[in-house]
């Protein structure tokens, strides 16, 4: 196949196959650097490295995360999950993508970061923009995103807590800004999405599946397995590429080149017949059976599992208590997938449930003292400068978060430009695993921008 016009690639369609690129370092690299003179590195992407700086930059993110217990995580899940059904719970109606599924990993994975929850949504609407069809907004979006985590380890570095970004930046092995600012969006940029669908994924299976429902609210069908059988039937990401033959060699039959890079086809790997068997989906089959391949497998395997395998339980478990008499209301053919080769998931699941009479809960007040640049009271007329001068109160300096927090409006656009201290050095935005987007000058190695949304 053609990765794109006039530059060829491979898709791994069996599971054996996929399974032992992802697990081969010897034969197969993630580093896109040695295949062209061109291909300009990605500076602290975990993802686009191997071995010893591979894992200098992947230790960081894995112990980070896992400073972050269920007592921690599954209150901050709650809390937003229910804000989010708050919205829609008097109306009795609700899309589960649109107002659930898509901005509830966005505002968790903010306050895990450390950050209030008016920085949440800027996050969320900043990631719908750019899951979008417009590529106008979009291009708008991807500046902002990185003045996002430009702004965030610049925080945490002045002013650090309990959180992720913090315990990031204090990880021995030093990483710089330019480096933690690349892992905090690796985090973005291969979690959300794929949260987004898992979630919307078993959701629709769910209320589609009434068999499905009764097993997993009667405690037969336990949510570990549940989202097995979602990953082996329904994934959020079908194709994800990422790997680049180190030498000639000849693999599965095939001859493969040198530096030919290589995509991983989850959906196809997971309905091979020498691991689906003849019962295809058949739910005894593969509830529970955690050999499925959308985790990863080897020194690159998802340093996130157990965190998201928790957010999406939480997720479920909230939105079925709170929502009540769950109905999908779709067509004869069934909601409407989003159009993407690498991201599967659904654009809208629109259903009804029982009125909760609840209205959105009130937030309590934030307590972000860099905010109050934005509404700051005004100083009473001095009197005795001469003596008060020493003790006047200096005023505020908003900092690089504050001023872009300042300039967004939801579903608009920024009121002001993006700083140039935000803006991508080579004017093009370079994904994690070494290839660009649209509108980079790298030669024929530019797949769809959605393919990176993993």
């Amino acid at each position: 196949m053609e990765v794109t016009p006039g530059v060829p690639g491979w898709l791994l369609l069996g599971y054996k196959e996929n399974l032992r690129v992802l697990r081969d370092q010897t034969h197969f690299s993630a580093d896109p650097r040695p295949w062209g003179d061109d291909a300009a590195p990605v500076r602290g992407a975990a993802l686009a490295r191997d071995g010893d700086d591979h894992q200098r930059l992947r230790l960081p993110i894995v112990e980070a995360l896992a400073s972050v217990g269920t007592p921690h995580l599954v209150p901050v899940v709650e809390r937003v999950a229910v804000r989010l059904i708050g919205r829609v719970g008097a109306k009795g109606a609700a899309d589960l993508v649109g107002q659930y599924a898509a901005p509830l990993p966005a505002l968790v994975l903010n306050e895990l970061l450390g950050l209030p929850d008016s920085y949440g949504h800027l996050l969320a609407d900043l990631t719908d923009r750019l899951r979008g069809d417009d590529a106008r907004r979009a291009a708008t979006a991807a500046p902002a995103v990185r003045a996002y985590f430009l702004g965030l380890v610049a925080r945490k570095r002045a002013a650090p807590g309990r959180d992720v970004t913090s315990a990031l930046l204090e990880h021995p092995h030093g990483l710089t800004d330019d480096e933690a600012v690349e892992a905090l969006r690796l985090l973005w940029a291969t979690g959300l999405e794929p949260t987004t669908h898992l979630i919307g994924n078993a959701l629709r299976l769910l209320v589609e599946d009434r068999r499905v429902w009764t097993a997993y609210l009667g405690g037969t069908l336990t949510p570990e397995d549940l989202l097995d059988y979602v990953m082996w039937t329904d994934p959020p990401v079908r194709v994800l590429a990422g790997r680049y033959a180190r030498t000639d060699l000849r693999f599965s039959g095939t001859r493969i080149r040198r530096g030919d890079p290589l995509l991983f086809a989850f959906g196809a790997a997971h309905s091979d017949p020498s691991v689906a068997g003849d019962s295809g989906t058949a739910m005894d089959q593969l509830a529970g059976n955690r050999a499925h391949l959308s985790w990863g497998a080897g020194a690159h395997r998802c340093p996130a599992t157990s965190l998201t395998q928790e957010l999406v339980r939480t997720a479920l478990d909230t939105a079925l208590d709170r929502m009540r008499d769950m109905v999908a209301v779709v067509g004869p053919a069934g909601p409407r997938r989003r159009a993407s080769p690498g991201a599967h998931g659904l654009e809208e699941l629109p259903v009804r449930f029982t009125p909760t009479g609840e209205s959105e809960p009130v937030a309590a007040a934030e307590p972000d003292v860099r905010g109050a640049s934005r509404r700051r009271k005004r100083r009473p007329a001095a009197r005795g400068a001469r003596y008060q001068a020493p003790f006047a109160e200096k005023p505020h300096e908003p900092d690089p978060l504050e001023r872009l927090l300042e300039t967004w409006t939801p579903g608009a656009e920024p009121r002001e430009p993006i700083p140039p201290w935000a803006q991508p050095a080579s004017g093009s935005t370079t994904t994690s695993s070494g290839w660009t987007l649209p509108g980079s000058s790298r030669r024929g190695c530019s797949p769809p921008r959605r393919w990176w949304s993993k």
